[in-house]
């Protein structure tokens, strides 16, 4: 810490940033644009003017740019000088010549860097009478607006793109005055953290097209911290609503995992709530759908399971919350509940369980992922799979601690100037996979090949580190060299890191992945490695005891079951139709919970309609075992007298109870369900820590969803009804559906519903006042890491086999292997991408060398059969997958994930 004096106040401040920096974190006002704490200092916009003094008696003093301005011990500065002053409002000046006056127009509007930057400077009359400058805006996909004409040139768009996330499909081209950031052409931007860009712009350029129809201003929405739903990451975003539409998605930031930015499937892929079309319970007799209320449906179910003389099972969901599958789980038994999961995947989540439950090998966060020096990846996709895993990837290749860099005494935030010392130096990062992945263009080494062939090189890199030391006999094969190469590396490094998954569900990828880590472990280095499970709450689900989903059918088969409750799971998703006819013909009674339509709905014999994660309240478990706190933006049932939706824990706890009143079953609240969890399953004793409890208030008040009103925000309904309903009332959380709004959690704690700070509107309040997120004292209310201190000791290596693979020595059969797609394969998001993207993910995945063998071209419809299914995809041609592998989009419509490592027969070219 060093002593500062800003505006002639005594400050003790951290050394290792800027002067920007430091006086953004003591709450001080300094405009900026270029600067961004992720993306570090340029100095390219010339905003962040203040007045450095020599020493007390120095009056005059000089101006210089607090971002490229290291701290020094006792200095003294000023950011309400005249001369800076004036310095600040010409530059906003400049800025704002060519700018449109668009304000009332602008998606930015009330959240907008650019406009609290020129009211913080008070410029606020033009005095430019010349023609603007007019550029010509570009389609960008159907995520993500351009509007060039209200560009500043900061270049942060550009830093993000290119140097930060990798992409390579957009740039900066012109001079002097006529710099255009964009493609060379018109397109769908290609990297998978395109939607950044709307939140790294400071002003209106790129803004988020997919909401249009539901767009309101910053201070019309009511605001919820949530987390992502769609992998077992657990960014935490923050959510906005009006009128019971989702209407904005803001990222929300967590010190240990997404920090500043989330990927496309979390910004954008939650937008599928808002075409949700199935909203009340109802009973289905010979396909005739009778909708229910509540009491009906509650009183119907209870019936049956009152008169039930056999067996009553369940089977939950990876992306349900824990409330639901631990209430699903009580209502029917352990011995009676199922994760839904097919057995493979099962296999795969009881080892990653079981090595973070008893292993001593650390499990970095995403945060800590960065500062790793050697990576290996086994198997895992993780672009795909788990994308800010890939970003966190990306920065630790990049980081390099040289000597150069050390010894120069650069700052780490002054980017170009570290980029010249760095030159095109970079970390190792090696890549063992089935196909080619985004990240090989960082890559070292990538191997691919069938799942056995994976298996094969990574026994091999262990075998490598085992006998690290002793003369060897070098072999001249490439295999051996590359295995030569990445087993130096490993053993070299300084913090090596190792990942894996079960998105192969291969429990062996797994098994040599912890093998390879525990290895090094063994020469004491301080060994990394990040398992990434399938689904959101897949961690979650396998701390509650189950059976597989194929368990759960012998059961069925072999037992007379009287009811079957389903919860938030498409099993039509997971196994062939004709399968699953045969198990649903078994059972009398089909009781499906969901809050999307699906196949296994259909079926149903009686549908609970259940609210959506923004609707809910709940919690999730990502990979690293962190348990966190989702809230909802609304109550749907308030907006549509006609719906009837509740959480599927309170669907279950009613059945359960039998509480046949509605008020009773709303008054039952989340911190109630909470408690009986840690009753159920010791492993969640602290969910109660993970946040505060709905009786939480600030200076006596809970806190208000939505900033301080701007409009008219209490006339929701005036156009049907004069006489304005009352808020509704949440049991369930600390927040209040407040209409008028307020700012009192500003610089509160981690669970602020929006963000916001005085004169700053927009997210980039943030950068302001990161000290909201420290005043707590501990990091509960950032999740709860359930198994850090469980039982930890040292576990020993698995035993590997040889698993037998299909002999395959001809074009008759093709082995069956998933690829995956951020934007495609999540299973409730899929539909919404097919819709707005208007294309086509589902393709087969041949090499060039089989195709030419069976005379087929890319575009062209392949026709094969399994379990005597005929399926017809358009092909893709690949020169990087296994010979006599056909590669499928992993949760595509119509094809059965139980299918997965099938063998396809009949290959032919399909002619209609």
């Amino acid at each position: 810490m060093v002593k500062i004096y800003v505006d002639d106040k005594e400050y003790h401040i951290k050394s290792s940033g800027n002067l920007l920096q430091a006086c953004l974190s003591i709450g001080v006002d300094v405009p900026f644009f270029c600067w961004h704490p992720a993306l570090g200092s340029v100095g390219s916009c010339r905003q962040c003017a203040i007045t450095v003094y020599r020493d007390q008696k120095d009056q005059s003093g000089s101006i210089i740019m607090a971002c490229m301005s290291e701290i020094q011990e006792g200095m003294r500065i000023s950011t309400l000088n005249s001369s800076t002053k004036k310095f600040q409002k010409s530059i906003s000046e400049l800025m704002m010549l060519n700018h449109p006056h668009d304000c009332p127009i602008c998606p930015e509007g009330g959240c907008c860097h650019l406009q609290d930057m020129t009211v913080l400077n008070q410029h606020n009359i033009r005095r430019y009478r010349f023609k603007k400058r007019i550029f010509k805006n570009q389609y960008l996909g159907p995520f993500v607006s351009h509007t060039m004409n209200r560009c500043i040139t900061c270049y942060r768009c550009v830093r993000y793109y290119v140097d930060y996330a990798g992409g390579s499909d957009f740039g900066v081209y012109g001079s002097n005055n006529k710099i255009y950031f964009g493609r060379l052409s018109d397109g769908i931007l290609e990297s998978e953290y395109s939607g950044n860009l709307i939140d790294v712009c400071p002003t209106g350029v790129f803004t988020d097209k997919t909401n249009i129809q539901n767009f309101h201003r910053k201070w019309d929405l009511q605001y919820a911290p949530s987390i992502c739903p769609n992998c077992s990451i657990g960014c935490n975003t923050s959510l906005g609503s009006r009128l019971g539409k989702l209407c904005r998605i803001d990222n929300r930031y967590h010190s240990s995992i997404n920090k500043y930015f989330l990927c496309d499937l979390g910004r954008f892929g939650c937008n599928h709530v808002n075409f949700n079309d199935i909203t009340k319970p109802f009973r289905q007799k010979n396909n005739r759908k009778k909708f229910l209320d509540y009491d009906h449906v509650i009183s119907l179910i209870i019936n049956i399971i009152e008169k039930s003389s056999n067996k009553i099972l369940g089977i939950g969901s990876s992306r349900a919350s824990v409330e639901s599958n631990a209430a699903l789980c009580h209502l029917v038994g352990p011995e009676n509940f199922s994760n839904g999961m097919l057995s493979e995947a099962d296999e795969c989540m009881k080892i990653i369980t079981q090595i973070a439950q008893n292993s001593d090998i650390h499990n970095p966060s995403l945060v800590e992922i960065e500062t790793y020096d050697v990576i290996l990846i086994i198997g895992e996709d993780i672009t795909q799979t788990a994308p800010l895993a890939a970003l966190s990837v990306r920065q630790a290749i990049r980081k390099v601690n040289s000597h150069a860099v050390k010894g120069s005494k650069i700052p780490i935030w002054h980017v170009n100037a570290v980029k010249n010392v760095i030159q095109n130096q970079k970390n190792p990062l090696f890549i063992v996979q089935t196909d080619s992945t985004k990240l090989d263009d960082i890559c070292n080494i990538s191997y691919c090949g069938s799942i056995k062939q994976q298996l094969q090189f990574s026994k091999l890199i262990l075998d490598g580190i085992n006998n690290y030391g002793n003369s060897n006999d070098q072999d001249d094969d490439s295999i051996f060299l590359k295995i030569d190469s990445i087993v130096k590396q490993l053993c070299h490094a300084k913090k090596p890191l190792i990942i894996s998954g079960a998105s192969l569900n291969n429990v062996d990828i797994i098994k040599v992945s912890y093998n390879i880590a525990r290895a090094l472990q063994k020469k004491d280095l301080p060994i990394g490695l990040a398992l990434f499970p399938p689904s959101t709450n897949s961690m979650g689900l396998s701390l509650i005891p189950a059976i597989s989903c194929d368990a759960m059918f012998n059961v069925i088969n072999s037992n007379k079951v009287d009811v079957l409750i389903i919860l938030e799971n498409d099993l039509y998703r997971f196994y062939e139709s004709k399968v699953l006819d045969s198990i649903f013909k078994k059972i009398k009674t089909i009781i499906v919970l969901d809050h999307y339509n699906h196949k296994t709905i259909e079926r149903s014999d009686i549908f609970l309609s259940c609210t959506s994660f923004s609707e809910s309240s709940g919690h999730f478990v990502n990979y690293e075992a962190r348990l966190q706190r989702f809230f909802k933006t609304h109550d749907p049932n308030f907006y549509n007298k006609k719906m009837l939706k509740l959480e599927s824990w309170r669907w279950i706890y009613a059945i359960y109870k039998k509480i046949r009143l509605f008020s009773l079953i709303q008054a039952f609240g989340i911190d109630q369900m909470t408690k009986l969890c840690s009753l159920w399953h010791p492993i969640f004793k602290h969910i109660s820590r993970v946040s505060p409890s709905s009786s939480f208030q600030v200076l006596g008040q809970k806190i208000a969803r939505s900033p301080v009103r701007c409009s008219g925000r209490t006339a929701l309904f005036s156009d049907k009804d004069v006489h304005e309903p009352t808020t509704p009332k949440d049991p369930d959380s600390m927040f209040s559906f407040s209409m008028e709004g307020n700012q009192q959690t500003e610089n509160n704690f981690s669970y602020s519903p929006f963000l916001w700070s005085p004169k700053w509107n927009s997210n980039q309040s943030f950068y302001k006042s990161p000290k909201r997120f420290l005043d707590l004292n501990s990091n509960d209310y950032e999740g709860i890491l359930l198994l850090r201190n469980y039982n930890k000791k040292i576990f020993k290596s698995f035993s590997l086999t040889n698993s037998p693979e299909h002999s395959q020595n001809s074009l008759s059969s093709f082995k069956i292997i998933p690829y995956y797609k951020i934007l495609g394969s999540e299973e409730v998001s899929h539909s919404y991408f097919s819709n707005i993207m208007k294309i086509n993910n589902s393709y087969a995945k041949v090499n060039y060398l089989d195709a030419a063998k069976i005379f087929i071209n890319e575009g062209d419809i392949l026709q094969f059969q399994v379990n005597g299914i005929t399926f017809k995809f358009p092909v893709q041609l690949s020169n990087k997958i296994c010979l006599l592998h056909i590669g499928i989009l992993f949760g595509c419509k119509g094809f059965p994930i139980s299918l997965f490592n099938h063998v396809a027969y009949n290959l032919i070219k399909y002619k209609e």
